[in-house]
């Protein structure tokens, strides 16, 4: 009797393990796919009264996450239910409209049961009318993260004054693929303002305080002679319409004040900074001003010594932040003096290049980074470049904040050259004229050399070059690098003194002329600046100039 129970337990054992999945094999990467619906794409006079439509996939799909990934253009009432796990049952609460074309998508945010989402988005196209809209623009999202999924909402423009994305639904709908890539099809002949938004709450609104967006360089108008439009690029902007506000003033010594901002605050000729005793009404004399190193949001008053027993004012005019928000009305606060004094000495943190280094960039700036705020007119007179020949090399200063900056060589650096940098630091004071306690007087740095380098060199294909335009080559291999340079009233482009390596071309037309790339705003709006990234990788090798390269940056008709 044991002898068969025993029996009868091993045959139980091995025929659940004959059943059960096998181990190990490699892993499920395969995206769903869909492959029947009851509704054949481009069917034509669909009734009015049809209600229901039904979507086959290639394998179980995990149910809810068509949630947010499932919309119909122009915008119905939609209800869903699940039968056997690969078949979604779509249920139309509306009727159709009479010789519409409508557009059902499923979002590629749908999953399977092992959470590998669609590889693009799907659209079924059908119509109640004799035929179906051809529209089509395709595009790309840039800045997303890996494997991050934006809404395309496509809004068919009658006035572009009434162009209201916080309050109106868009007429179209779409979401990105694989590496940002999207697709909107079957959409009718008119002007058409994209974006691109996170949608976190999924009521194709953009709610500017919480959801990311991004912004195409121009509108697509979409005719019966050219119904396509490929390569829309989209970056993703930030969208700000808040002025600096100021969030505290405080005396941390007798001289030296810290206000701290909601946010940075651009420092130019505009800005105004008063400092009053408010007691008398006096003005206190300001040494100088600028930015923490440490945090952006920081700006830093140098003065003369202030009273303790003191209430002082602190006043900003023209305040603005890097979005060109302005503060319309002055800021005041008020804050109290100290006696506390500063006893710590100045000290170069750091330098670069450093002394000795071999195989310096030609680009490279001399960088000084000190431990208290500078006086950084009286440092440039001691500073010096020179050639190992002790030619000098001229240039010009450009500072981050009170404590660092770097010289910047008029030219690149040459290779397989000798530099000396020369900076007797005990003649370089900090902003109360105490001197540095340290004893460096020069260092020396050897340039890369010529043979392992290489170059660059191509055309632009932009037919008016009007604004600069800013070329930018970014290594993908090795360590990480960018050379830049700036194209004015000239299509061929140049890049000396390449490592080998992979690299790709980037670049932008610099339309307000600020040497920096602008991803557009929504109040007032302004598109995005024309841009584009190569598809294609450069590879470059040592003493071998990769010419011929073609980049092509979008032409904006006005």
């Amino acid at each position: 009797m044991i002898k068969k129970l025993l029996l009868l337990l091993s045959f139980l054992f091995f025929a659940c393990a004959i059943q059960g999945p096998p181990s190990g094999g490699p892993v499920d990467r395969t995206p769903p796919e869909i492959v029947q619906t009851s509704l054949l794409p481009g069917t034509i006079n669909v009734p009015m009264d049809l209600n229901e439509v039904q979507i086959t996939f290639s394998e179980r799909i995990k149910e809810g996450s068509e949630r947010n990934n499932l919309f119909i253009s122009p915008p119905l009432t939609l209800e869903n239910s699940w039968k056997k796990g690969r078949i979604l049952k779509i249920r139309f609460l509306e009727e159709l409209k009479k010789d519409q074309t409508y557009v059902l998508t499923l979002g590629s945010g749908i999953q399977d049961l092992r959470n590998n989402k669609m590889a693009q988005s799907f659209s079924l196209a059908f119509s109640t009318g004799d035929s179906i809209d051809q529209g089509q623009i395709t595009g790309k999202v840039y800045g997303l993260k890996q494997n991050e999924t934006f809404n395309i909402f496509a809004y068919l423009l009658s006035d572009t004054s009434d162009f209201n994305p916080f309050e109106t639904k868009p007429d179209y709908i779409s979401q990105t693929g694989e590496e940002g890539s999207f697709a909107l099809k079957f959409i009718k002949d008119g002007c058409y303002r994209l974006l691109a938004v996170e949608d976190r709450n999924h009521n194709f609104l953009l709610n500017a305080l919480t959801e990311r967006f991004a912004i195409a360089y121009q509108d697509v108008c979409l005719d019966k002679e050219k119904n396509v439009f490929s390569g829309l690029g989209l970056q993703l902007a930030k969208f700000d319409t808040i002025a600096p506000q100021i969030i505290d003033v405080k005396a941390l010594f007798n001289d030296f004040i810290r206000v701290r901002f909601s946010e940075p605050v651009v420092l130019d000729s505009t800005l105004r900074v008063e400092l009053i005793d408010s007691l008398n009404g006096m003005t206190i004399p300001i040494v100088q001003t600028g930015k923490n190193w440490q945090n952006a949001n920081w700006f830093e008053i140098l003065t003369q010594p202030l009273d303790s027993l003191t209430t002082y004012q602190i006043q900003f005019s023209q305040l603005k932040d890097s979005s060109g928000n302005v503060q319309q009305r002055d800021l005041i606060r008020y804050f109290k003096g100290t006696a506390k004094k500063d006893t710590s000495r100045l000290r170069l943190e750091t330098y670069s290049p450093q002394d000795s280094a071999k195989n310096v960039r030609p680009e490279t700036h001399i960088y000084f980074k000190f431990s208290l705020p500078v006086d950084w007119e009286q440092l440039s007179k001691h500073f010096k470049l020179t050639l190992g020949s002790g030619v000098p090399v001229k240039g010009a200063w450009k500072l981050n904040s009170l404590y660092d900056g770097a010289f910047v060589p008029s030219q690149n650096l040459k290779p397989d050259s000798q530099y000396v940098v020369w900076l007797p630091l005990r003649k370089v004071h900090d902003f109360r004229g105490q001197p540095c306690v340290d004893s460096l007087d020069s260092f020396t740095f050897f340039m890369v050399s010529n043979k392992e380098l290489g170059e660059v060199s191509g055309n632009l294909n932009l037919k008016k070059v009007e604004n600069p335009v800013i070329l930018k080559l970014v290594s993908l291999s090795g360590k990480r690098l960018t050379l830049k340079t700036v194209l004015q009233g000239r299509n061929r482009f140049y890049f000396p003194f390449v490592p080998e390596g992979e690299y790709q071309l980037q670049g932008y037309v610099d339309q307000n002329r600020n040497g920096q790339f602008d991803s557009g705003k929504l109040r007032p709006f302004h598109f995005c600046e024309p841009f584009a990234f190569s598809p294609d990788t450069i590879q470059v090798r040592k003493r071998w100039e990769t010419s011929g390269i073609q980049f092509n940056l979008p032409e904006i008709e006005e």
